[in-house]
């Protein structure tokens, strides 16, 4: 009997060891609208299996679709005890997660595009005018009446850093094309206003649009592409929308989401907030040499629009200018612009 009950403890010994050695996994909350939305979900789930796939752990993801699920399948991902670090995307998630991070004081957080100011949290945000800066060049020589125009979806800091940024860059490409006045849509679900608001800017000669409005800026798309003038997508490269669109600015998410679990597997994770653009290889454009093949190959399309080849060199100068801080893109007051 001693015997048999020795031989049980052994086998628990053997097994917790086991489990506690077991590696942790990584967990990863999409934002609502899943997977195959070729922006926010699509690039982050790539860093994430990068991650995945470098370190040989497990990548457990789920893809909510109600903001009313985020905080329950937080607290679902914390209380197992299985995940090394738990990815939130999307600034929706910012209140559920402020929650959660207290619960769970030991898991480790990050989410994208907002700041959770707890010490288990990485926040995750992108220099947004150094993007629109550079994206501000490539429309400054695709214009041919010189005059562009921008779809915002409402007026709030986080578009006008990225606006303020275009605005210089079309400046400082020196072709003599001016932007005028933003006009906002006031949301980031009506396409239908998004269109009208598109068309009065090509009726006033804009014959390039950028639109940053969610969903609203695909109606800006739509009107571009109807009356025959050049677009520009947002945050994830969204040429493949339409031939008309030559150039996207590009939140690296993926590169992001990829570095923070790294740290965190390796150890060197840290709480924060975390803010980097171009020297960071955080923010880019679709038509860089070494973004392009990617966007085309994650998304299965080919860019339509060859672009100015001084339109691309432009680029690249100003790139390096802002990575070497030779160049000093402007911000909004509420960024300390």
């Amino acid at each position: 009997m001693k015997q048999v009950f020795l031989w049980v403890v052994i086998v628990l010994l053997v097994f917790s060891s086991w489990a506690f050695a077991a590696p942790k996994k990584i967990g990863l909350i999409l934002a609502t609208g899943g997977l195959g939305d070729k922006s926010f979900n699509d690039i982050s789930y790539a860093g994430a299996l990068r991650a995945s796939e470098e370190l040989k752990v497990e990548l457990d993801y789920v893809e909510p679709k109600a903001i009313a699920e985020y905080e329950g399948y937080q607290r679902d991902f914390a209380s197992s005890g299985e995940y090394e670090i738990i990815v939130c995307i999307g600034f929706d998630q910012a209140d559920a997660l402020n929650k959660i991070a207290q619960e769970f004081p030991e898991q480790k957080f990050a989410i994208v595009d907002m700041v959770v100011n707890q010490p288990n949290v990485a926040s995750l945000l992108f220099k947004a005018n150094e993007g629109g800066f550079l994206l501000g060049i490539a429309a400054a020589y695709m214009t041919k009446t010189g005059k562009i125009g921008i779809v915002g979806g409402m007026d709030i800091p986080l578009i006008r850093d990225f606006f303020l940024g275009f605005e210089e860059g079309v400046k400082w490409a020196n072709t003599g094309a001016v932007v005028l006045p933003t006009v906002y849509v006031g949301g980031w679900a009506d396409p239908t206003k998004g269109k009208e608001l598109a068309l009065s800017l090509i009726d006033q000669g804009c014959d390039v649009i950028w639109a940053a409005a969610g969903k609203s800026g695909l109606g800006a798309l739509e009107a571009a592409k109807e009356r025959g003038v050049y677009a520009m997508g947002v945050d994830a490269c969204q040429c493949y929308l339409g031939g008309h669109i030559f150039a996207s600015l590009t939140k690296r998410v993926d590169v992001a989401v990829y570095e923070t679990i790294k740290a965190a597997f390796a150890g060197t994770f840290q709480g924060g907030v975390f803010e980097k653009g171009v020297a960071e290889g955080w923010i880019g454009n679709c038509r860089f040499p070494e973004e392009e093949p990617f966007w085309e190959e994650r998304f299965g399309f080919k860019h339509a629009v060859e672009l100015p080849k001084e339109a691309v060199e432009k680029m690249l100068e100003a790139r390096e200018k802002i990575a070497k801080g030779e160049l000093r893109v402007p911000r909004p007051p509420e960024f300390g612009g």
